[in-house]
Formats: C-alpha cells, structure tokens, sequence
C-alpha cells in the first residue's frame, strides 16, 4: 500500500471520527411530543433554512416521576458512535421495568414507595395505599381511611355524644 494512500484513509478516519465527537453531544430544543414515539429536537438548520430535526427518541425517565419534556425546552442528544438514530437525551430514559406513570403528557407525577402524587388539570392529587386526597379549585376531597385533627377522628366514622333533641349543642366528638 503506498503511503499517500494511507494517508488518504487515516484523513478519512480524521473527518469520520471528528464527525462522530461533533455529534456526541447536541443541545437542542423539544420540536415535538409523542407518548408512543418520544421527542423530536430542533437541532438547527438545514442547508435550505428549514428545521434540521432529531430522529425520533425515547423519553428520558428512569425514575419514578413524570414531568414531560415541553415544546422549546432545552435537553441535550447524546450519540456516543456519532449516529443521532442510535443516541439518547439528557436525564435518563423509561425502560424495562421503569415505566412512565402516567401516559398524560400533561400530568406531572412522581410515584414512589407506594404514594403517588399527581398534578393536573389545575389539581393535586396525593395517594397512599387505599386513601386519596385531592385539591382543586372545587374543594378538598378526602377518600378512605381515618380523618383525624389534633389526635381526634373527625371523619365519617366519628360519634358525637350528648344528644338531646331541642337546641342543645352535642359534645365534641369522641
């Protein structure tokens, strides 16, 4: 092999190398949002002025939480061998035994050792085990379990004694 060729081959592993450390890391912005596909970034432009967009990529979660990537929000595109198809974004990714706990790509939600906290269509709902509250602009509702307010039930299933009829107060509940 003559060394000019050589030379020609190891400049083409220069350029294909810089190539691939060019695009190891693109910050970029959310163009678009799927549940089933991912995200796409806006990465630049094209040679013609148009959007210079990402392949589709997986959304990144490995927790438990839940908080979407918006439109216009800044992550970052990791291709380690240079191929942006095979890269990923910045924060993790959901996968195998990590699934999104929520398919609501307008839902915010964390859940974790057995709670799960939701935001939502301008409400909170808290719940752990079999008991549920929840905050909107309606009101406080609480579902299951004992109520209680400074050691007292104040619940559904608290007494009242002293009951007479006419207009005499009951006693505190018990």
């Amino acid at each position: 092999m003559s060394v000019y060729r050589k030379i020609a081959e190891l400049r083409q592993l220069v350029e294909e190398m810089r190539s691939t450390v060019a695009n190891l890391l693109r910050p970029g912005t959310i163009s678009a949002v799927d549940p089933e596909k991912g995200y796409r970034l806006k990465l630049g432009q094209d040679g013609e002025g148009g959007d210079w967009l990402s392949p589709w990529l997986p959304h990144p979660e490995t927790g438990k939480t839940s908080v979407p990537l918006k439109v216009g929000q800044v992550v970052g595109l990791i291709s380690p061998n240079g191929d942006m198809r095979q890269g990923f974004l910045l924060r993790g990714g959901y996968g195998g035994e990590h699934k999104s706990p929520s398919a609501d790509m307008d839902a915010n939600v964390f859940e974790d050792a057995g709670v799960r906290i939701e935001v939502a269509d301008g409400g909170l709902v808290i719940t752990a085990g079999k008991v549920s509250v929840k905050i909107s602009g309606e009101g406080l509702t609480v579902t299951g379990g004992r109520v209680t307010h400074d050691g007292r039930n104040i619940g559904s299933g608290h007494i009242h004694g002293g009951i007479r009829r006419g207009g005499d107060r009951t006693d505190p509940p018990d």
